[in-house]
């Protein structure tokens, strides 16, 4: 490619940095290898206190596509939505900073993709566990194949919470620019979490899309002091706030059917998360939140989803604190082994 041409832009790869020093290199370099090359890549500097703004300044300097914003720290949410502002490129595609892509033929495989079909509001992907501390890679489950050829929006969402799987994560996805500005969609900022909303919000808006069994990711595992590995009362709140909110937005802008029922399975499994962490509550707040809870309970009737389908039996037999003491315990077990 002629750098001196101007070309139309394909991807925007936008980055949010906070404090990565010691895997922000490898992450950058996966984008810089890629085959593809029309493409930037935004790295947004979130108020890092360690060496990461000055490996970002270092690589700008060296590949032009490379594009740095340094700001105050604001979380994942302000950086993701502060670098779609500057964004240029057709597609947009989020990637975390202490993760990576797989090889250097990602972009050409998702580019091979909207080249088949450039009505595709998103492209979903899958993609690859890597435990640093066992140095081991884990692939995560296949998509069902017939999620993979259907084109139908609806029958592609009753598909993925029947076997389980909702890629929630924006890093699983590109998504057209345009529609993601057209309609207004950003993150919201000040939650944990915050990926749950913003992909409901992609499912409302869009009207086609694509699932491809393409492990085109590296998300890394076994973090010190990554989100995913911390449970805090700030997390408790923020999916109290996404259960409530996106439970009545479901019932408000959805009509009765299939699409409306698969959507309340997924918010009775944020429901049973949340039930869940009133374990770590102290004993007055946790009596409070269960109360609260119990208005929503409703949900798990709502059991597309195999999992809403076990918490409802145990919630049956057992009574919400019974179940409450064996996610809690499910829950923990799993983050300790990841």
């Amino acid at each position: 490619m002629n750098p001196a041409q101007k070309v139309e832009l394909t991807f925007s790869i936008i980055v949010p940095v906070y404090n990565v020093e010691h895997y922000l290199k490898q992450c950058i370099d996966s984008i810089r290898e890629q085959e593809y090359t029309n493409y930037e890549c935004i790295l947004v500097d979130d108020g890092s206190t360690d060496s990461s703004p000055k490996i970002c300044d270092e690589y700008s300097r060296i590949d032009p596509r490379v594009k740095v914003i340094h700001k105050k720290n604001g979380g994942a949410s302000d950086a993701r939505n502060r670098g779609l502002e500057i964004a240029s490129g057709n597609y947009i595609f989020f990637v975390d900073s202490d993760d990576y892509l797989y090889n250097s033929g990602v972009l050409t495989t998702l580019y091979d993709v909207i080249q088949s079909n450039s009505n595709y509001d998103f492209i979903c992907f899958n993609r690859i566990y890597f435990y640093q501390k066992s140095n081991i890679f884990r692939q995560l489950q296949s998509y069902p194949k017939e999620i993979t050829i259907d084109n139908d929006i609806k029958n592609i969402i009753v598909g993925l919470l029947k076997h389980g799987i909702f890629p929630i994560s924006p890093y699983t996805k590109v998504i057209k620019r345009d529609f993601l500005v057209n309609n207004d969609i950003k993150f919201i900022e000040g939650l944990v979490g915050e990926d749950i909303p913003w992909f409901l919000e992609l499912l409302r808006k869009a009207r086609n899309i694509k699932i491809i069994n393409q492990w085109l990711y590296v998300y890394r595992k076994q973090v010190p002091g990554s989100v995913t590995s911390i449970a805090s009362i700030k997390r408790y709140k923020s999916l109290s706030f996404i259960l409530t909110r996106e439970t009545q937005t479901i019932l408000d802008s959805y009509s009765e059917g299939i699409d409306k029922n698969a959507l309340l399975s997924y918010m009775a499994y944020v429901w049973s998360q949340v039930l869940a962490m009133t374990m770590d509550l102290d004993k007055s707040t946790c009596k409070y939140e269960r109360k609260f809870l119990r208005q929503y309970d409703w949900l798990l009737n709502y059991d597309i989803n195999p999992k809403v389908k076990k918490v409802k039996l145990c919630y049956r037999i057992f009574g919400m604190n019974i179940t409450a003491l064996i996610l809690s315990k499910y829950i923990k077990y799993i983050v300790q082994k990841n």
